[in-house]
């Protein structure tokens, strides 16, 4: 009987131990945080491309990683480059076809309004 528990606390450490996560989310928690508080678009930034370059290596980019970056360039009037993100998102999480094709064609007419 005094075994019970100490198999139990065995197979539940076993099982804590090979828990991964889906995505690999980096720093994009307390960057989203730090934006919130303080509105740097450049740090910011920073934070989504160092998390997405990390994740791309691994292949586990988080769902609305890639349209957070898109819509902050955009902000800025980086229409063309947005747009590219908007498609990765689209792409990865078919989910956001609807919403991410109408990003898309906002950040297509903000590029070509630029470029004239």
């Amino acid at each position: 009987m005094k075994l019970v528990p100490i198999v139990g606390a065995a197979f539940l450490l076993v099982g804590c131990a090979g828990q991964k996560t889906m995505y690999e989310w980096g720093s994009y928690q307390p960057a989203l945080v730090n934006y919130a508080k303080n509105a740097d678009k450049t740090a910011f930034e920073k934070e989504l491309r160092e998390t997405i370059a990390k994740a791309e290596k691994k292949d586990r980019v988080p769902p609305g990683v890639y349209a957070d970056l898109g819509y902050l360039l955009m902000e800025q009037g980086k229409g063309a480059e947005a747009a590219t993100y908007f498609v990765k998102e689209r792409e990865r999480f078919p989910e956001s076809g609807v919403f991410m094709t109408k990003l898309i064609a906002g950040a297509e007419s903000q590029s070509e309004e630029t470029a004239q």
